[in-house]
């Protein structure tokens, strides 16, 4: 049962009263008085009751955890009765964050002169000596990660430990909500249960950002139990604005707008002691520290770059001297985002739209990140598209819109490991698993048809492979009907391979002897040696490569070519796409007067005069050109250029349910006029480049559109298609089909590809229904890219009006998909400004006074000759 908890009056005396005097005096001593989230959670943990507290960032939540739990240990001390192994779990999704909180939680305790609380860390980085010494004296609290706990339950030698646990705290709750290690984490979570004695466990979960509370609720204590829900509405002061150079013209006659939005940005971190700076890839955050180092020579020292392909002893550096307060400026992408202690910021800019209004609320809750102080951010806009999304994300950041969470329901690999961990006590029957795992929200519906082939596959491998190759993929066996390993190597090797973050195709470069980071092989692969790349924030030109390394030496002042990371274009938000909509046909009805639709601008999302005049002059532009698309109908606007079209689609759902979307389609059109489509996605829409031969009119472009078929129209475009097959990689590792590591090393990357590409292809062909490649599909279609929403917005097209469009140059609107596709081919080192010029040569003259037919014809072939 879920309850929400009425927050309660400001009576911190009686609430002081309920905690050891000794916890009182010192927390009087140090804060005065709770703030609201420790006011609302810090009862309902005293009573031993899980909950689920929402509070701005810098609130106290962690605090308000720990209080409790405090309490319980000294009142424990004074009675005599302080357990001897584990009494809390401290979950964080970060290793980092885990490093941080045990600092953070030794101090106060040193401070009270408490040392009879012992507090020990546990992660992948712990120390042999270390994880010895915590094995034969357990600490009380124990603080760990999703894959470090997974790994202690599942040993004999550990369960004993874990018996006197009374609270399990999740931390960044919606970090892990989404995603398998928090199904992995979940299903740990009952097994800790079922370890404990004699009482339940007391679950708390940590969020400042998570939504809709009643499912993560849900999430954080499964289906059965009871959680209260402590969510703290009061804001913390917060000031955010939303910054672009563009002024009131959206058309600059020339220089990359970006390049102009830095050099204002420098002036402004000159102003400021500590700048963090949020970009949406880490390729962005390598150019945009590279950049600010040159237009800042004399800061340069002070600019450091932080994401999650540079070597970890480089971040930790990075860290250490954002603590120390040595560093004007870090460049990031998502590596800051979660609450390690980074010390004082004093503003956070996003160069960008965040793409979700969640994530941009944790980015701000970085500065200012105390109680009482006030958090300031800054959204940078580098072109018109991203001012209308900045200001879309900073209205619904002030109403507190967050997305809802998507739950992975299901992953059948995440299940696989879990039944091999148990299978190592060889006590637990299927009966008993299967019913262990529905306790958990992940699994809280699944199918005992399901768990039956899981089953199976561990066993021997699944029905096309169990009848030759069962020694080799057996983990499990019956055994006088309880799961046992049928021998001790799969418990070895169990322990090596525990997690779900699978082994990316990576290239390690080398600085002289120092670990710069990581790139990708395909990136790599397109490099010479000689060529100049950027890493680190710093220019260096590669020397030699050798197996999966590559050498490097420093190249100052070359023009370099920056790494791109596949895996790092985040989608648009759903409430976002529908909000920016809202946005367009609102602004379209009100464009007639030029001076009511800025004004209506102004107000409702608190722009400026000048990019309200800039945004209006864009759609109307729009409106010249071509048609505004809106809620009202779908546009597809075609373009002929010599034998190709191009078509248009403006689909405003995101790039994942774009990508889903556009597949269906091209599948269905090679089907109906044969040939192939060169797609190009974005959050806006995508475009057909196609051949005259697939010329299509509206009528037959809308069978293609029709949601029926469109699971199985998918499933065949992903047939031949990549996308499964790296999936499926990442299946069979979590799944201990191809085991990351074997003999306590990890197996080489190419030994991994080849063995999943292997065992894929021969699935693929004599068992189509194997979990782990049911699982492949599934986080292809359901993760990668995003099927139910494109499903929907098929559901919702079928019904409404059409527009085909037909234009004599690419409309304003279409702009964003046609740069993607010029990006995406273009070989230039700087394309940029080649991307404005040609804007600006298709635009300026029609945005100051209207231009001819040939006027834009010409200006076409200019541009064309400039790319």
């Amino acid at each position: 049962m879920i309850t929400r908890v009425e927050p309660p009056a400001a009576n911190d005396a009686a609430l002081f009263g309920e905690l050891h005097p000794q916890l009182a005096a010192w927390f009087r001593g140090r804060f005065k008085a709770f703030s609201p989230a420790q006011r609302a959670t810090l009862p309902e943990i005293l009573a031993e009751r899980s909950t689920l507290l929402s509070s701005p960032t810098g609130s106290g939540k962690t605090l308000a955890a720990f209080l409790g739990v405090f309490d319980y240990l000294a009142k424990a001390h004074d009675r005599g009765e302080l357990p001897k192994g584990i009494v809390a779990v401290y979950v964080s999704p970060l290793r980092a964050l885990a490093y941080d909180l045990q600092k953070n939680l030794n101090a106060p305790l040193a401070e009270l002169g408490w040392d009879f609380i012992r507090v020990g860390l546990r992660s992948g980085d712990t120390s042999m000596k270390e994880r010895a010494a915590q094995k034969r004296k357990p600490p009380h609290i124990l603080v760990t990660t999703p894959e470090s706990l997974t790994l202690l339950l599942s040993q004999l030698s550990w369960v004993q430990a874990f018996k006197p646990a009374r609270f399990l705290i999740i931390d960044e709750l919606h970090a892990l909500a989404e995603n398998k290690r928090g199904a992995m984490l979940m299903v740990s979570a009952e097994r800790l249960e079922e370890v404990i004695q004699p009482a339940p466990l007391t679950r708390i979960g940590l969020s400042a950002t998570v939504a809709p509370l009643d499912t993560v609720a849900e999430f954080l204590v499964g289906p059965t139990r009871a959680c209260r829900i402590a969510e703290v509405t009061q804001r913390k002061a917060a000031h955010v604005e939303v910054f672009s150079p563009l002024r009131k013209n959206p058309y600059p006659p020339a220089g990359y707008t970006a390049t102009r939005v830095l050099r204002e940005l420098g002036e402004v971190l000159r102003t400021k002691r500590t700048t963090l700076i949020f970009t949406n890839t880490r390729s962005g955050a390598e150019t945009i520290g590279l950049r600010l180092k040159e237009i800042l020579p004399d800061l340069a020292p002070q600019i450091e770059v932080h994401h999650a392909s540079l070597d970890r002893a480089l971040r930790i550096e990075v860290e250490d001297k954002l603590k120390r307060g040595e560093l004007r400026a870090v460049v990031c992408s998502t590596s800051l985002e979660m609450g390690i202690d980074i010390g004082s910021i004093d503003l956070v800019v996003m160069v960008s739209a965040p793409k979700g209004v969640s994530r941009a609320l944790q980015r701000i809750g970085r500065s200012g990140h105390s109680m009482g102080e006030t958090s300031r951010g800054l959204m940078v806009a580098s072109n018109i598209n991203d001012l209308v999304e900045c200001a879309v994300t900073a209205r619904m950041m002030d109403q507190r819109a967050l997305e809802p969470v998507k739950i992975h329901d299901d992953p059948l690999d995440v299940l696989a490991q879990h039944l091999v961990g148990l299978a190592i006590f060889e006590s637990v029957t299927p009966d008993e698993a299967f019913a262990l795992v529905r306790r958990s929200y992940p699994f809280r519906a699944l199918p005992r048809e399901k768990f039956d082939r899981v089953l199976r596959y561990l066993e021997g491998g699944g029905k096309s492979l169990e009848r030759n190759y069962r020694d080799t993929f057996g983990k499990v066996i019956l055994r006088d009907g309880v799961l046992c390993v049928p021998r001790p190597k799969v418990a070895r090797e169990f322990y090596q391979n525990v997690g779900t973050i699978s082994t990316d195709q990576m290239i390690q470069v080398k600085l002289k002897r120092r670990n710069l980071g990581q790139v990708e092989e395909s990136f790599m692969k397109r490099l010479r040696i000689g060529d100049v790349f950027v890493l680190n924030g710093r220019c260096v030109r590669l020397v030699s490569t050798e197996l999966l390394t590559a050498k490097v030496v420093e190249a100052k002042s070359t023009l370099p070519t920056v790494p791109r990371w596949n895996a790092n274009k985040m989608p648009l938000a759903s409430g976002l796409a529908e909000e920016t909509v809202r946005l367009r046909t609102e602004l379209a009805a009100r464009l007639a007067d030029e001076a009511v639709a800025m004004a209506w601008l102004q107000s409702e999302y608190g722009l400026s005069k000048g990019n309200a005049e800039a945004i209006t002059r864009h759609f109307q532009l729009q409106a010249r050109e071509s048609a505004i698309p809106t809620k009202d109908f779908f546009l597809i606007e075609r373009v002929v250029e010599g034998e190709l079209r191009h078509y248009f689609f403006h689909s405003l759902i995101g790039r994942s349910a774009n990508d889903a979307l556009s597949r269906v389609v091209a599948q269905r059109l090679q089907q109906t006029k044969g040939g192939n489509a060169l797609v190009t996605i974005d959050d806006y829409g995508f475009m057909f480049t196609l051949q005259a031969f697939q010329e299509m009119a509206q009528e037959e472009w809308r069978a293609l559109f029709s949601p029926e078929g469109m699971d199985e129209a998918l499933r065949q475009a992903l047939t031949e298609a990549s996308l499964v097959k790296w999936q499926f990689r990442v299946a069979a590792q979590t799944g201990l089909m191809v085991p990351r590591r074997v003999h306590g090393a990890e197996r080489g990357k190419r030994s991994l590809q080849w063995s999943s590409e292997i065992i894929f292809n021969v699935l693929r062909q004599y068992e189509p229904d194997h979990p782990l490649l049911e699982e492949a599909y599934a986080e292809a279609t359901l993760r990668f890219l995003d099927l139910p929403r494109a499903r929907e917005f098929l559901e919702k097209v079928s019904t409404m009006p059409w527009r085909l469009l037909t234009q004599e140059q690419v409309s304003p609107f279409s702009f964003g998909m046609y740069v993607t596709k010029i990006k995406e081919t273009m070989t230039l080192e700087d394309p940029e400004t080649t991307i404005e010029r040609l804007y600006h040569a298709m635009y300026g003259a029609a945005a100051e006074m209207g231009a001819s037919s040939l006027e834009k014809s010409v200006a076409v072939r200019v541009a064309k000759a400039q790319i």
